[in-house]
């Protein structure tokens, strides 16, 4: 299988040697015993599963490859700093750059939008109570004109003294 991608390609060997690591299962205590009479010597804490598990898994002949997990973990920390050179792979670094830059400014810029649509929805609305005052105070003058206008066709005329206000 052919990978383009770095970070599939390195993704792809790390699961291959996990599902190779899957396979292997830390020396059992009988295994330990046998390696040290035979000269070699190794110690294993066996906890948990492998000690509930007993000596009767020991028997199969399973044990655990330090050289392979030794594989493993080099091949999982090494970092190929030539794949990142490529060109592709630049062009993709470039183009997901770029993605992510533009959705920030579109996302600056609308938070921008929404701070100015709330303050032009507060001058609308301030306008708009200026406005309606000042309908209320034309309503309020076209009627003192008409009661004047009726006033003088009954033949009522000004008076030329100040109006006198009467307090209750």
């Amino acid at each position: 299988m052919k990978v383009n991608n770095a970070f599939f390609g390195t993704f792809d060997r790390l699961s291959q040697q996990v599902k190779g690591f899957r396979g292997f299962r830390p020396k059992m205590a009988a295994e330990v015993i046998a390696a040290g009479q035979s000269g070699r010597t190794e110690a294993i804490i066996v906890t948990g599963d492998d000690f509930q598990a007993g000596f009767g898994a020991a028997s199969a002949g399973q044990g655990f490859n330090v050289s392979a997990f030794k594989e493993l973990l080099t091949n999982a920390l090494t970092f190929d700093i030539g794949s990142l050179l490529r060109l592709r792979t630049f062009i993709y670094l470039l183009g997901g750059t770029g993605i992510f830059l533009f959705q920030t400014y579109n996302t600056l810029a609308i938070i921008n939008l929404a701070k100015q649509n709330d303050k032009l929805r507060d001058e609308i609305q301030m306008t708009t109570s200026v406005i309606s005052s000042q309908d209320l105070k034309v309503g309020e003058l076209q009627s003192i004109h008409n009661i004047a206008q009726a006033a003088a066709s009954l033949g009522l005329a000004m008076s030329s003294a100040p109006p006198v206000e009467i307090e209750p």
